[in-house]
């Protein structure tokens, strides 16, 4: 479907009101040719014809500029039309349809009478004027639709994120964590979730906006750290139409105004620079923004969740957050253990992630042996819950057998207990450690060439392989 066939209803009355003001025969064709609408002569015309006949209407696609055809029979651009030598049209004009620089389309108007041929000529100027305002009307309809559009589709794609989010845990921190979350979800009193990273303070924030009376409302998340500093502003409050260079001349709604009437949560709140912060503590005082570029008061009716794994105190003495707005956003504090604190709750959520990835990736993994399961347990977790997940991931993907064996676990894991490496490990990560875990193992007595070809046999890879990877892990 062309970007014009979207706003056909519209495209019809402009055609008609052109038809009406030059008393003339009118056609709107898109970028391919398909004609939108056209008065009563081009009904004569199939699409088809006039698809395969538009040699005057492809030119001023290509050349973007107006075109005037007065002598239909001998004018070199209608050459190349298979109806040229039986065409009818006494005067034809194409103006090309412009969307910031983009030929989406052409405005056809044809002369089929000697009346109609002298009023085109005889009133260029003025028509042109008034096919740049039909112009204008047309990309301005469409911008808005389009908008309207994209701004629906956010909004569905943000509701079919906002299934009620389940935080598993029987430990009493997260007991109280969730008793706390039930009484508190009904409020529009702001909350500040403090953790390490890689403990569920997204999926905390999401069962706060499921339990609460917005539940039916767009649930919004932003990563503060992940847009730049000089995006900030325009992401969090929109912008005004050519508020600044590459800005969009239709403006953009900010994430404030997107999540109206729901819950905007904003992830690692200490990465928000300074300038944001204070427009930030604006809107929670007000509860009205203002568009980058804008002047207009818009009042927002949303609840602010908020995240960090950083020190806000700290930030605070050291005067990079401000502390006035550290007291606005702390209203309701609530804290996320760390993984490694939760004890069996480590079991439980090792047993729902193979659930998800038994389902997710046609496996049938029954559970985790004893040993590996105590393996589990003992493991500090320094990615917390996230590092679990991607760990569980791998396991389902690499197990061969109806259970995970400490065999399978990835090499840090059998090693015991350990300080917390500050890295989180990724998939490529954990892969790469099965990875080298599987070949120490399997070279652990191969001593001649012999015992390393048999050894590159059984893995199933060659032995150029085998020795790029015993070079690569320093075996």
């Amino acid at each position: 479907m062309s970007r014009l066939s979207q706003i056909e209803p519209f495209v019809r009355s402009c055609v008609s009101a052109i038809a009406a003001f030059i008393g003339a025969q009118v056609t709107v064709v898109d970028d391919e040719l398909n004609r939108i609408y056209g008065t009563k002569q081009y009904h004569a015309f199939t699409e088809d014809v006039e698809k395969r006949s538009s040699v005057f209407f492809e030119r001023v696609l290509v050349e973007k500029q107006i075109k005037v055809v007065t002598d239909v029979q001998n004018d070199p651009v209608c050459f190349g039309c298979r109806n040229h030598t039986i065409c009818t049209i006494k005067v034809e004009m194409g103006y090309p349809i412009d969307d910031e620089g983009q030929i989406i389309g052409v405005i056809g108007v044809s002369a089929f009478t000697d009346d109609e041929a002298a009023y085109i000529q005889q009133n260029y100027d003025r028509l042109i004027e008034f096919l740049k305002y039909i112009d204008l009307l047309i990309t301005s309809q469409l911008r808005t639709v389009e908008r309207s559009s994209r701004l629906q589709l956010q909004l569905t794609e943000v509701s079919h994120q906002n299934t009620h989010s389940r935080i598993l845990g029987r430990c009493p921190q997260i007991q109280e964590l969730l008793a706390l979350g039930h009484r508190v979800a009904g409020s529009d009193s702001t909350i500040l979730i403090t953790g390490e990273s890689g403990t569920g303070k997204e999926e905390l924030a999401k069962f706060l906006h499921s339990e609460s009376g917005r539940r039916d409302g767009p649930m919004i998340a932003i990563n503060c750290g992940a847009i730049p500093e000089a995006l900030v502003e325009s992401e969090l409050f929109g912008y005004e139409s050519g508020s600044f260079t590459g800005a969009k001349k239709s403006g953009a709604v900010g994430k404030l105004e997107l999540a109206n009437g729901g819950t905007l949560f904003l992830d690692e709140i200490g990465e928000l620079p300074l300038l944001a912060q204070t427009k930030l503590l604006r809107f929670l005082q007000e509860r009205t923004i203002e568009r980058v570029g804008g002047r207009k008061a818009i009042p927002v009716d949303v609840r602010i969740v908020t995240a960090t794994n950083r020190d806000l105190e700290e930030m605070i003495r050291q005067h990079t957050f401000r502390q006035d707005l550290y007291y606005r956003l702390n209203v309701i504090p609530m804290q996320l253990p760390p993984l490694r604190e939760r004890g069996e709750d480590i079991l439980l959520l090792a047993y729902h992630f193979l659930r998800h990835y038994n389902k997710k990736l046609h496996k049938s993994i029954a559970g985790f042996d004893r040993q590996a399961e105590q393996l589990l347990l003992r493991y500090p977790w320094p990615g917390n819950v996230r590092e679990l997940r991607n760990i569980v991931e791998l396991l389902v993907n690499i197990a061969l057998g109806d259970l995970v064996t400490a065999q399978d676990l990835p090499a840090h894991l059998l090693s015991g207990p350990r300080q917390a490496r500050p890295e989180r490990l990724t998939l490529n990560q954990l892969l790469e450690s099965y990875e080298r875990s599987v070949l120490a193992a399997s070279l652990k007595d191969a001593e001649s060439r012999e015992d390393r070809l048999r050894v590159a046999e059984e893995l199933g890879i060659s032995e150029a392989t085998l020795y790029r990877k015993r070079e690569k892990y320093s075996l």
